[in-house]
């Protein structure tokens, strides 16, 4: 037997849960009757404003949901199940994107917590198929609160890392404790919490007028300044950050350290200039 639902959602809020099964690699039929089995019971709130644009969407009751479903309406009595629905959905999609994703994955941030509370080590099996073990220290999010992050020292790299929630699959926490060794760099890093590591980290660059514009309006991931003379900026930034966030400003930047930066910015430009050229003489 299958239970079929079918509901019509706000456009925008149906944005948000296209946008959730992407970021959280997870499929409808997961997030929507993840959100049934565990909001179900919550108090709903019935100042939604349902003007809009709308959308329908559809998905299919699970086993589990199924077998209590019934009983659950009429429990609760239950009048329009696609209403009550359309509001969990609602109530879901209210809440920050941090907060989201905090909610789905609360199975795994609760086994996490456990390690990190014991100092154990735990081994971590990524949705792409990655395999590691990783002593854990905190769980946090970026300062637009769009993701959460595991911090930890990955045991077969060897280096201090910060990993996606979302792209945790499964987690095994092992016998194995394990002491925090340089514990000021770990609670530097707890108290600002950035998920590109860059504490002690520094980056040099020179930017025009309208880099410096750009450097106001572009908020997400923006490093913290560390100085400026003039139009030469000291930026506390690791190498991964400034690559997401500088790629913005094309020829309004200059990266003059760390010179590995450099270079990698020299040759991404170097490529795009062959690129344009070359399909530019091919089409003449």
């Amino acid at each position: 037997m299958e239970k079929k639902i079918r509901i019509t959602l706000l456009k925008q809020v149906l944005e948000i849960i296209e946008s959730d099964l992407e970021n959280f690699k997870i499929t409808k039929n997961y997030l929507l009757n993840y959100i049934f089995e565990y909001m179900k019971n919550e108090k709903i709130n019935n100042n939604f404003f349902f003007d809009g644009e709308k959308s329908v969407i559809q998905f299919n009751l699970n086993k589990k949901n199924l077998s209590t479903y019934y009983d659950f309406l009429m429990e609760k009595n239950i009048q329009v199940e696609a209403d009550f629905i359309r509001k969990l959905i609602y109530k879901y999609a209210n809440q920050s994107r941090k907060n989201r994703e905090l909610f789905i994955f609360q199975s795994i941030i609760e086994r996490l917590e456990s390690g990190i509370k014991d100092k154990k080590i735990i081994k971590i099996h990524f949705k792409d198929k990655r395999i590691t073990s990783v002593l854990p220290f905190y769980i946090g999010s970026s300062k637009l609160e769009l993701s959460n992050y595991l911090f930890c020292y990955d045991m077969n790299e060897g280096k201090y890392r910060n990993y996606r929630i979302s792209n945790i699959d499964t987690i095994f926490i092992t016998k194995e404790i394990k002491i925090w060794e340089d514990i000021k760099f770990i609670e530097k890093v707890i108290k600002d919490f950035d998920p590109f590591l860059s504490q002690g980290k520094e980056i040099k660059a020179m930017l025009t007028s309208e880099g410096e514009k750009l450097l106001k309006e572009i908020k997400l991931n923006r490093p913290e300044i560390i100085s400026k003379k003039g139009n030469l900026y000291e930026f506390q930034c690791s190498e991964e950050k400034a690559k997401r966030y500088f790629t913005y400003f094309l020829d309004e930047i200059e990266i003059l350290e760390p010179l590995s930066l450099r270079e990698w910015f020299k040759n991404k430009y170097k490529n795009a200039y062959k690129k344009y050229l070359d399909n530019f003489i091919f089409k003449k």
